[in-house]
C-alpha cells in the first residue's frame, strides 16, 4: 500500500503546512496537541509499512518462508489495520476543532478514510481476507489511486460523498477487482517468472514509503516547532500514557 500511503499523506502534509503557515497551531495548543498526534500515528504508519515492505522482499526473494518471518509480517498486517483505525478516530475526534482552522481538512480525507467506502477501508478487508496476497502488500497502482481521489465527489463539495457514495464505491469495488485480477495468491509460494517483477514493485514501494516518511518527518519537526519544546514534551507524554 505505498501509494496509497504516500498520496495520503502528501495530501495531509499539504493542509497541515497551510495550518502552520497561519500561526493558529501556535496560538492553540490543543490544535497542536491535535496535529502531533496526528503527525505521530502517520510515521509509525510508515516505519511499520517500511518493515512489512523489508519482509516482504525477504519472503519474495528466499523462496523458503521462515516460521518467525510469517508471523512477524502476518503481526504487521494487522498493525498496520491498527493504526488505520487509529489514524481514522484521531481525524473523526478531532474533525471539529481542525474545521475551525482549515473547513475542508476533513473532506479531503473522506476518500481515504470513509467508514464505509473509504480507501484504506477496503485496503483493510483486502488485509483480513488474504494477508499474504500481492493485492493486501500493494493495492492499488498509483493511476488507480489517482483516479479515485481526483474523482471523487467529496474533493469538491462537503455533502457530495453522502449524495454520491454508490457511484464512488462502485469505482472504487472495479479498481480492487481489477487489482485482484492481476495478484499473486501468496507471496511465500512465487513462481520464478514472477519474483523479479515482484521484486521489483516491492522496491517501487518502498521508495513510496520512504517519500512519505520524509514527509512526516518534517510534519513531526515542523509541528513541534510551532507548539514548542515544553508543549512537544508534555503531549509525548499523554501521547504515551494512552498508550
Amino acid at each position: 500500500m505505498g501509494e496509497l500511503l504516500s498520496t495520503m499523506v502528501q495530501i495531509i502534509v499539504s493542509y497541515v503546512t497551510r495550518l502552520l503557515d497561519r500561526r493558529a497551531v501556535s496560538q492553540d495548543a490543543k490544535v497542536g496537541g491535535e496535529l502531533l498526534e496526528l503527525a505521530l500515528t502517520l510515521q509509525e504508519l510508515c516505519v511499520n509499512g517500511e518493515r512489512l515492505l523489508a519482509l516482504a522482499d525477504t519472503l519474495i526473494s528466499t523462496g523458503e518462508s521462515r516460521a518467525d518471518d510469517q508471523s512477524e509480517f502476518a503481526a504487521l498486517v494487522h498493525r498496520q489495520s491498527a493504526l488505520i483505525d487509529q489514524l481514522r478516530s484521531g481525524i473523526a475526534d478531532s474533525r471539529a476543532l481542525l474545521a475551525t482552522v482549515d473547513v475542508d481538512f476533513a473532506f479531503a480525507m473522506a476518500p481515504f478514510l470513509d467508514g464505509k467506502s473509504g480507501l484504506l477501508t477496503r485496503w483493510q478487508q483486502q488485509a483480513a481476507l488474504s494477508q499474504f496476497s500481492t493485492t493486501t502488500l500493494f493495492f492499488l497502482p498509483a493511476e488507480a489511486v489517482t483516479r479515485l481521489v481526483a474523482g471523487s465527489p467529496a474533493a469538491a463539495t462537503a455533502t457530495a460523498l453522502a449524495h454520491n457514495r454508490t457511484d464512488f464505491v462502485l469505482v472504487v469495488t472495479n479498481e480492487v477487482q481489477n487489482a485482484r485480477r492481476r495478484e499473486v495468491p501468496d507471496i511465500r509460494a512465487v513462481a520464478d517468472d514472477e519474483s523479479e517483477t515482484l521484486l521489483r514493485e516491492v522496491g517501487h514501494a518502498r521508495s513510496e514509503i520512504e517519500t512519505a516518511r520524509v514527509l512526516c518527518g518534517r510534519l513531526l519537526t515542523a509541528t513541534q516547532e510551532a507548539i514548542g519544546a515544553d508543549a512537544t514534551a508534555h503531549l509525548r507524554r499523554t501521547l504515551t500514557g494512552r498508550g
